[in-house]
């Protein structure tokens, strides 16, 4: 074959093959030059937004710094790049040889330190934390030995069958069924035919003419509160659930420090061991200080046809949260607590309500505002609760608690759902790195998330050497091998191992995804700048969601939202409805700080909330009526009545006591339910005690031995209850009593008339009896 070099003009003549390889992977290297530099841009925009929006001093030289030390470093790949490419020697004959082999050095050092500190960091989370579906807690726990935990559940046009699955999910984990409370609320107080399939399927009869706004039933054992609210998005349903669970558990909560709630989605499946494994993480391991304050988990997808999209979306989540997320819990704290798998404890999460359920739709003032609060809420909240955290490691993610959610089907739907996640991460990941608190309490986890944003968008350089390979242009050798071997070869190693671990095997097909994925992310970023910037600089289309007078800015942006298009409302009008507050701060306020804390244990055995001092002293009358009242110090007069009461649209004072099912049924469906559940408890203790033959464990214990009064609410236990009338009658109800979980409530009213039949049933909840004297 003749030579391709010409000495008469000292140069290489273009060949065919290498005409037709420039052909085919230049749109590529114009497609990494613009990802390059709208990343770049789109970056330095959110600096510059943040320093505008400063209310500190700190936040404006910290994005000073961040601003001059990203570009530099961005601006210092250009040459690294260009020298590492797989170009020609048309193109490489005039880089210098010892220049472009520095530069090749220098990108694969950096690049390796880069990619096996964050290695290194997530193979000592799995050294020193077990990661699988096996039990952690090797004896079975029981109602006094098991943490109570909420289950918030919000639901909005779902399928009737998939929720009565996801409801089973959690009923149906290994922990016992007493101690297991779910909020199942719909966002929407109409009564439709999903809502009637489900109730049914509780044991809540469908035949009543007016149905109240909460439900009280008991479902397998377990206590389960249906209730509807009026529609005003995700955030606006989970506060009133908020509310609604603080007004149970209020008098429970004086004396104990044991309830964490577990935030849901009403698609997600859970894992069986779940709940219990959540629980050995934040309050039942040996030797722990009790102090955890919040914990995600892992989240698969699930999907009925395997495609190509639903492949990768399955490896990239689980790449990006056993890898991505243990590098963060490593280095003290996961910057991403999702809405789909989180668990809080009760008593630090009531403190911080006031912040976290505050209303920042109407705060907003332009997409920046919107991407980082609305957007990106998950990622802001996260954010506000490290900074109210008192010390690193108390927001960490647990191995071992798993869930399933339905993976997106279609392209346009992923498409969407991206462009949601990048302005949402983008936006927080400003804020986070200008905020000097988290240097000063995570400065690890601020180093790796900077670096890592430093070398984002690099990745489809890889794409490049790809092709390179496959038009026989390069040769293997003339690629940088140890560049390759060490970024594809140590994520392989750990995605081999996820998927041994977790028995989900498409793991192993990590190449796939990590030449594929950096082409996708491409089309996202692309996706989510460009639309983002359409709405920015083109204003807001004729059509675009307003707030008025009768709208409030959070009711246009569940409006936009179901239009199709959440980006498409007019922010201006969220500044001239109703009273307009301060824009929402670029960073969390620093009355948050330490206040994300466990309650402190008086003397006296109770516990130190938001309501007062010392909820002991609160129960004494008032023998000094004359005197002035004494006033607790601010950070106990938060009480979450009067902080939630402090966002618009408030309706607290609507909020009653779920309505026990039994005072909405006649005699005959309550002989009805009576049976249903007696052949119900049947059946799982026959089922437990031939499970106890199998694993030798004595299950049937924890089954209630006597039985407790049919018009009780499980947690009541015998003890009076106070009156309080539904306005919306169903019928012409034999007690016009409501019976709250509250045991402490109501000691001066008569106990409510028993119904003649049935007399007793067994109601299988014994979560809040005494301990040693102690209600």
């Amino acid at each position: 074959m003749a030579s391709d070099y010409d000495p008469g003009m000292a140069t290489y003549r273009w060949p065919t093959r290498d005409i037709i390889y420039i052909a085919v992977v230049g749109p590529f290297m114009l497609a990494a030059a613009l990802e390059w530099v709208l990343w770049l841009a789109a970056f330095l925009y959110c600096l510059f937004k943040v320093y505008q929006k400063a209310d500190h001093w700190s936040i404006k030289v910290l994005a000073v710094i961040m601003t001059f030390l990203f570009s530099l470093l961005r601006l210092a790949f250009i040459p690294v790049m260009v020298f590492t490419l797989p170009l020609p020697p048309q193109a490489t004959q005039y880089f210098p040889a010892e220049v472009s082999s520095n530069f090749q050095w220098f990108a694969f050092w950096s690049f390796s330190v880069l990619l096996i500190g964050p290695w290194l960091f997530c193979v000592y989370r799995l050294v020193t934390h077990s990661l699988g579906r096996s039990k952690r807690i090797k004896e079975a726990l029981d109602d006094r030995t098991a943490p109570k935990t909420v289950v918030v559940m919000p639901v909005y046009k779902e399928d009737a069958a998939v929720l009565i699955k996801a409801i089973d999910s959690v009923i149906d984990c290994d922990y016992p069924a007493y101690c297991i409370h779910v909020f199942l609320s719909w966002d929407g107080d109409t009564v439709d035919e999903s809502y009637l399939q489900v109730i049914q399927h509780l044991g809540i009869p469908i035949s009543l003419r007016i149905y109240p706004q909460s439900i009280d039933v008991c479902y397998k054992g377990a206590r389960i509160t249906v209730s509807r609210f009026k529609h005003g998005g995700k955030r606006h349903c989970q506060k009133q659930t908020f509310k609604l669970v603080d007004k149970v558990y209020k008098e429970y909560l004086k004396t104990h420090d044991d309830l964490f709630v577990l935030f849901i989605d009403s698609d997600c499946i859970l894992d069986r061991v779940c709940l219990q494994n959540f629980m050995y993480d934040m309050e039942l391991k040996p030797g722990s200080k009790r102090n955890m304050l919040a914990m995600t988990g892992i989240i698969t997808s699930t999907t009925n046809k395997n495609t190509l999209l639903t492949i990768l979306q399955d490896m990239e989540y689980i790449h990006g949260q056993l890898f991505e997320r243990s590098v963060e819990s490593g280095c003290g704290a996961v910057t991403c607590l999702p809405g789909a798998l989180t668990i809080l404890r009760f008593s630090a999460f009531r403190k911080m309500a006031k912040y976290y359920f505050a209303d920042k739709a109407e705060q907003c003032d332009d997409l920046f505002d919107f991407g980082k609060c609305h957007l990106g809420e998950d990622r802001w909240l996260t954010h506000l609760f490290m900074i109210g955290a008192k010390e690193p490691y108390q927001i960490q993610m647990c191995t071992g608690a798993f869930c399933k959610t339905e993976a997106v089907q279609t392209f346009s739907s992923l498409l969407k759902q991206r462009r949601r996640w990048f302005l949402g991460f983008i936006t927080n990941e400003v804020c986070m790195i200008t905020d000097v608190r988290l240097w000063k309490r995570y400065p690890l986890l601020c180093l790796v998330r900077f670096m890592q944003n430093t070398i984002r968008t690099t990745t489809l350089l890889f794409f490049i050497m790809v092709i390179s390979l496959v038009t026989t242009s390069k040769r293997v050798s003339d690629l940088p091998v140890g560049f390759i071997a060490v970024s594809l070869g140590l994520n392989y190693l750990l995605m081999f191992y996820f998927g041994l671990c977790l028995k989900r095997y498409k793991a192993w097909l990590y190449p796939l995804m990590f030449i594929l994925n950096p082409f996708f992310n491409w089309i996202y970023m692309m996706y989510g700048i460009f639309t983002a910037g359409q709405r920015t600089w083109g204003g807001p289309r004729a059509d675009a969601a307003a707030a008025d007078a009768e709208t409030t800015p959070g009711e246009a942006v569940e409006i936009a939202k179901e239009q199709g298009d959440e980006f498409n409302v007019n922010f201006d009008t969220f500044r001239k409805s109703l009273v307009r507050r301060r824009s929402v701060p670029v960073r969390p306020s620093s009355q948050v700080e330490g206040r994300f804390a466990p309650a402190e244990q008086l003397l006296d055995g109770f516990y130190v909330n938001t309501h007062a001092a010392n909820p002991a002293m609160t129960r004494q009358p008032d023998v000094l009526p004359s005197l002035p009242q004494f006033k607790p110090p601010r950070a106990f007069r938060d009480s979450v009545e009067s902080v939630l009461s402090m966002s618009s649209g408030d309706v607290s004072n609507t909020l009653l006591t779920p309505h026990n099912v039994e005072n909405l049924m006649n005699e005959e469906d309550q002989r009805k339910l009576h049976y249903a559940r007696q052949a119900r408890a049947s059946n799982s203790v026959s089922g437990m005690e031939g499970s106890e033959k199998d694993s030798g464990s004595n299950y049937g214990e924890s089954w209630p031995t006597h039985p407790e009064p049919v018009l009780e609410i499980p947690g009541s236990f015998n003890s009076p209850t106070v009156h309080d009338v539904h306005p919306y009658s169903a019928r012409q109800w034999r007690s016009n009593t409501s019976y709250p979980s509250d045991p402490h409530e109501g000691h001066d009213n008569v106990e409510p008339p028993r119904p003649t039949w049935p007399v007793q049933y067994p109601r299988h909840h014994r979560a809040f009896q005494p301990v040693d004297g102690i209600v």
